[in-house]
């Protein structure tokens, strides 16, 4: 029984090439904002390779094939940059992968139309819609990544058996019962699911259901105890704390 919730090409052909193939045709055709072209940075073919040397694998969410991957290094709205963002835009269909093309190009029709001063801040390549958003951070010169995230509108639309199976698994772990003993107090709740971690993140075989334990939190910040569990295999992939923060 496949435990994924969202799976737009079931039962169809994949509707390109492979997702390794998809990735390299994107870094080929890397996209650099025009502000980090002014200072010079990653402009060269060899630090695109790099960067695409850098990239996780990538693995389509169920059933899902990419019809399309877009990378963009997008700038962090200062001059000289402190850090770069390099997006990764994927599309499961080809009308997807359309709408994706469409946007992009509206966002540098955007940065060309405001791009009067070279000392104006300009728009962005980010919060556009795709199937998977994947962004990292690092240092201009540099291809490592210091973070890498991934993102989606439907990353909580996790089915309720799949839930409780992933539940169950972490549960059962001596360092779930440790943690849970001795958190600040029981007022904090039990644990919950936060959403899908595609297997780059999650270190899994499949995709992964992130699952969180808040073991201290004083109104404001705190700390949670974060489970990343294999959708198919049941197995507790990473576990590591992370603070928690409320606006």
């Amino acid at each position: 029984m496949s435990l994924f919730g969202r799976n737009k090409n079931k039962g169809k052909p994949p509707p390109g090439e492979p997702p390794a193939k998809l990735v390299e045709r994107a870094f080929n055709d890397l996209r650099v904002h025009v502000r980090l072209q002014e200072q010079d940075i990653a402009v060269s073919e060899d630090f695109h390779a790099q960067l695409h040397a850098s990239m996780p694998e990538l693995v389509p969410y169920g059933s899902n094939q990419y019809a399309a991957v877009r990378a963009v290094l997008d700038w962090d709205h200062q001059i000289p940059n402190e850090y770069m963002l390099l997006r990764i835009y994927t599309a499961y269909s080809r009308h997807e992968a359309r709408l994706l093309d469409t946007q992009i190009r509206a966002r540098d029709q955007a940065i060309t139309s405001d791009n009067v001063y070279p000392e104006f801040d300009l728009p962005d390549y980010g919060d556009l819609d795709a199937s998977e958003t994947y962004i990292a951070v690092l240092r201009p010169g540099s291809a490592d990544f210091e973070e890498f995230r991934f993102f989606s509108d439907w990353r909580k639309e996790v089915r309720p058996p799949v839930a409780r199976a992933a539940l169950s698994a972490v549960k059962q772990l001596e360092s779930y019962q440790e943690a849970y003993r001795t958190r600040q107090n029981d007022a904090l709740g039990s644990a919950v699911v936060v959403g899908w971690v595609p297997p780059c993140l999650a270190k899994s075989t499949a995709w992964a259901v992130e699952i969180w334990l808040v073991v201290e939190f004083d109104g404001q910040i705190g700390k949670a105890k974060v489970f990343m569990v294999d959708s198919e295999s049941l197995v507790v992939t990473r576990e590591y704390l992370t603070e928690v923060h409320v606006p």
